[in-house]
């Protein structure tokens, strides 16, 4: 699992990278995974992996990443990557808020 979750985002900063992007990648199971940034423009990136059509995140783990956001005058965004399929950022925004955590819908 850590190998899957390490190469993704290792092939995430790679091509964040090629396309200008100063990309920062935090060891480990530290959060958040990434932190970007590209004229003046930054981004914490949190990578999920699944093969599923729903994510459940941690209420305390998102409320971090939105902490650590505005510290650095961020954006925070979640990079979802579907088995056998590409990733797409997803802003916190479309996040979907329940009683123990935040759900995120993915749609095809």
């Amino acid at each position: 699992m850590y190998k899957k979750g390490y190469a993704f985002e290792r092939a995430l900063k790679i091509h964040l990278e090629s396309d200008g992007w100063t990309v920062i990648r935090s060891g480990g199971s530290k959060k958040p995974d990434l932190v970007c940034a590209r004229n003046g423009k930054i981004l914490i990136i949190e990578c999920k992996s699944t093969a599923s059509d729903i994510i459940y995140l941690d209420k305390a783990e998102v409320r971090h990443l939105e902490k650590v956001a505005e510290e650095f005058g961020g954006e925070c965004v979640y990079c979802v990557k579907r088995d056998n399929a590409g990733w797409r950022l997803v802003p916190i925004s479309e996040l979907i808020e329940a009683d123990k955590n935040f759900v995120l819908r993915l749609k095809d």
